[in-house]
């Protein structure tokens, strides 16, 4: 299971959008740009128990869909897969610089895993709460004019 988490740690989820197409255009479009681009490259085995499917987008929300492919979900319950990989993979969602970025404009990120006979064991969500984030706040007219005020 340690080869799963380790293995978490350099798919980097949304990442693999490497031109800066997220400060250009709208979140969700950004987001399914990326979501269509790492889809060409999956489904990909990430180690010899987990394969990483594909990635849906609903909204601003980016799923990442990955099987479990030789563990029933009574082999491997929620609690357990928890307490094997959600804190690495929190980290690595939390801690990226990039991922900050995207999360502070309102992405949320979500880890879905099924067992090998396709039936649902658990989700992990991230947003900017679950990563004790501050959301991006817009900058309004009176904001500018502030600064400008202070310039003078």
């Amino acid at each position: 299971m340690k080869k799963i988490v380790l293995s978490l740690l350099c798919i980097g989820g949304f990442l693999y959008a490497k031109e800066n197409i997220h400060s250009v255009v709208p979140l969700a479009e950004s987001l399914k740009i990326s979501a269509d681009m790492m889809n060409k490259e999956l489904p990909v085995m990430v180690d010899a128990e987990l394969r990483h499917d594909k990635v849906e987008i609903d909204g601003n929300t980016m799923i990442l869909k990955f099987t479990l492919v030789n563990f029933t979900k009574k082999e491997m319950n929620a609690n357990r897969l928890k307490s094997l990989i959600e804190a690495d993979i929190r980290k690595n969602v939390c801690d990226d610089v990039d991922s900050q970025m995207m999360l502070k404009k309102g992405m949320q990120v979500v880890y879905d895993y099924v067992d090998k006979n396709n039936q649902h064991i658990t989700q992990f969500h991230y947003d900017t709460a679950t990563c004790g984030l501050k959301p991006r706040r817009k900058i309004k007219v009176d904001d500018v004019n502030m600064v400008k005020r202070q310039k003078k």
